[in-house]
């Protein structure tokens, strides 16, 4: 254990010099500097010369960067190239306010989440469940700065219950932001449980502890809840690290004093220094917080605690291995006359391994029969009553029955209580085939279809608006209400909010379809030669998967677009490079599954390429969990490219994307709430429908659930 844990932190070396320097490159690229926005009429050329020389800026980057590391290893972040103080005191400042808001939202969503999700597990497939789902979906697709602006817009300004941001008032100043941050962390925490406690409960311990008289409560909580415990707080530690790490929207949104705040002031001063130790230190945090995870692993599960042991004391704790052989049937001792007569159950007191005639026989038949369907296309199966479904056994005179008998159908005899089985075809689908049919039976993904067509429509229709009528300015009509003319309501330049609306349909769509594909050329890429050919190749690629990881997504998201300038290209490119390594994992995962095959072995025996294995041979095979991952993913970089937009970080103004319209009328709330609304419902719904259709698939791809559907 203290080796691994020794071992997790020598690692953070590497990662801090990758991460600054990263960081460091990328501000110093930024047009312009810090000094420019110092710039007035009162500042002199030789004050501006003297400014310059005091900083350095007439060296070369390397040369500052080498300067920075040699204060950093004396444990000196730097002071800040704007207001001259020292980092260092004002990250330690500002950091108690970033843990309560974290640790804050971390509890009211494990509280809730909990229960919830056992609570939709027990009752599985109801109208509980079916609210709990739609709950959590919800959760996931409502962006967090939408979500805090509505909160302050009804508790703050209308109702007066809280108020709307800073930390004047202690704890009633907390509710508000720690209720908008825990809400993605609620609702992915509670499909976390219910889905962990779904597979737990179907469990034979379950029920041996049911029969054994144990209560209810005691089965769910230490039983069911102690074997579900690892993703839940796999789910729970990595949403703490990217609170601490990302809470610049929430913290920007409620005039927050923390971390997420501070890094957001920097990043648009051009304070290198401040931004360079913000990030380092960020970055510090989050890897201790996966470190503790895995620690609590340990705790939950000895099985992983064995795996921190190292190889020694292994050893030293390993059992003699005992050569155990089978004895032979002794005849006499059974009572048994002669082996001849030996009865199965005779046979089966001195071995248990050994399987009746009669149950040989079921099972080979049913071998025979699935074979010749999967061969011919299609089969008659008979099965014991076990293995026949509910709709197949029917009784004499039943509709089933009559309809059989019509269809020349006949049932089989042999069935009790005046029951029969039905030999019924099984017809074989091909894969596509079974998925669309899936898909088809799937609620969930159906609704997802219908919103996303609904979309498309509106991106087709965006295409006949010009640039000129969503920009008409009219002072007359300013802060109209929605109504038959304007549905949405005007702004306070008097333009149609509907056309801006619509219209920004084409660079929210734009940015989810560009993040996948961005993901599928370099993230798939990379992970199929890293998966295909390990070795250094693949510890090369993987180190430099965690470096990026464990950058605080938004805070390089923002240092990209400072660094390219704000375009729709340059967004999608910011999104794109924080996904990419979420696709490298997920494809990498699937292709160390399915290089070790035979088929691949028999491909590089006839002399195919590498590449040719890969791409035709490899991941064709490995497809299903990286299809999901996209599609689930697509939501997620909406929302990424929305808060951007929001935090003035996003496509220019005044271009009608959807986040940089609720950041413009945020101002206008009270009044005017319906410019903000509108916008947001339509990241809600647009995210909400790519979920939905991303848990359709991978239900679809998933035998055990595919089945469940039909």
């Amino acid at each position: 254990m203290i080796r691994y844990i020794v071992k997790r932190i020598l690692w953070l070396i590497p990662v801090i010099l990758a991460v600054s320097f990263i960081v460091f490159g990328l501000m110093e690229l930024a047009p312009g500097n810090f000094i420019d926005a110092l710039q007035s009429d009162d500042m002199t050329p030789e004050v501006r010369a003297e400014l310059i020389r005091r900083h350095n800026l007439d060296r070369p980057m390397i040369y500052r960067y080498g300067l920075y590391m040699f204060r950093l290893v004396q444990g000196d972040l730097g002071v800040s190239d704007v207001t001259g103080i020292s980092v260092w005191n004002t990250f330690l400042t500002r950091l108690p306010n970033t843990l309560i808001l974290s640790f804050t939202s971390i509890f009211i969503a494990t509280v809730i989440a909990i229960p919830l999700g056992i609570l939709a597990a027990r009752r599985a497939r109801t109208i509980v469940d079916n609210a709990v789902t739609v709950f959590s979906l919800i959760g996931t697709s409502m962006p967090v700065f939408w979500l805090g602006l509505l909160l302050i817009l009804a508790f703050s300004l209308h109702l007066r219950w809280l108020p709307s941001g800073t930390f004047d008032e202690g704890i009633r100043s907390l509710i508000l932001p720690a209720v908008a941050s825990s809400m993605i962390l609620l609702a992915t925490a509670t499909r976390q449980t219910r889905s962990n406690m779904l597979e737990v409960l179907q469990s034979d311990y379950l029920r041996t502890a049911r029969a054994k008289g144990v209560p209810e409560g005691a089965v769910i909580r230490k039983h069911a809840l102690g074997n579900a415990w690892i993703p839940i707080v796999t789910s729970i530690g990595i949403n703490l690290g990217h609170q601490i790490s990302g809470s610049v929207v929430v913290e920007s949104v409620f005039a927050w004093p923390g971390i997420g705040r501070m890094a957001a002031e920097a990043v648009r001063a051009r304070d290198v220094t401040t931004v360079t130790g913000t990030v380092i230190m960020t970055t510090i945090l989050f890897v201790i917080v996966l470190l503790v995870v895995d620690l609590i692993y340990a705790g939950i599960d000895p099985r992983i605690k064995a795996q921190y042991i190292s190889k020694n004391k292994k050893r030293k704790k390993a059992a003699p291995v005992v050569a155990l052989r089978r004895a032979p049937v002794d005849a006499s001792a059974a009572g048994i006359e002669s082996p001849d007569k030996a009865r199965p159950a005779d046979i089966e007191k001195q071995d248990p391994e050994v399987i009746e005639p009669e149950a040989a026989d079921a099972e080979s038949v049913k071998a025979e029969n699935i074979a010749e369907a999967a061969a011919g296309g299609e089969a008659t199966l008979t099965a014991p009553v076990k293995d026949v479904p509910a709709k197949s056994f029917v009784t004499r005179g039943s509709a089933d029955f009559e309809a059989a008998a019509k269809d020349g159908v006949l049932p089989s005899s042999g069935g009790h209580d005046d029951s029969f089985y039905i030999k019924r075809k099984v017809r074989k689908r091909s894969q596509f085939s079974g998925i669309v049919h899936s898909l088809k039976r799937n609620k969930g993904a159906t609704a997802g279809f219908i919103i996303l067509a609904i979309m498309f429509l509106l991106f087709i229709i965006s295409l006949f608006i010009s640039w000129e009528s969503i920009n008409s300015m009219n002072a007359g009509n300013r802060f109209s209400s929605p109504s038959l003319r304007n549905p949405f309501g005007t702004d306070n330049f008097g333009r149609d909010m509907f056309l801006r609306t619509i219209y920004g349909t084409r660079y929210t769509l734009a940015i989810g379809l560009g993040v996948v594909a961005f993901g599928a050329v370099f993230g798939v890429s990379l992970g199929c030669v890293a998966g295909f050919y390990g070795g250094k190749i693949d510890d090369t690629i993987m180190r430099f998967t965690d470096i990026v990881q464990s950058l605080p997504s938004l805070l390089l998201g923002m240092v990209i677009v400072v660094v390219l300038g704000q375009s729709l290209q340059n967004l999608i490119l910011a999104v794109g490079i924080q996904s990419a390594p979420i696709y490298l994992r997920m494809t990498r995962a699937s292709v160390l599954t399915v290089r070790s095959n035979e088929f691949v072995e028999a491909a590089k025996a006839t002399g195919l390429s590498n590449f040719r294995i890969i791409f035709t041979q490899v991941l064709p095979n490995g497809w299903a969990p990286i299809i999901v991952t996209l599609s689930a993913s697509l939501g997620l970089s909406i929302i990424s490219a929305s808060s951007l937009s929001y935090l003035g970080f996003g496509v220019p103004v005044p271009t009608p994307e959807w986040g940089a319209l609720i950041s413009t009328s945020s101002e206008f709330a009270r009044n005017a709430p319906y410019l903000m609304f509108f916008p947001g419902v339509f990241i809600m719904l647009t995210v909400l429908a790519f979920n939905l259709l991303g848990d359709g698939l991978r239900d679809a791809l998933d035998p055990k659930m595919r089945r469940s559907w039909q």
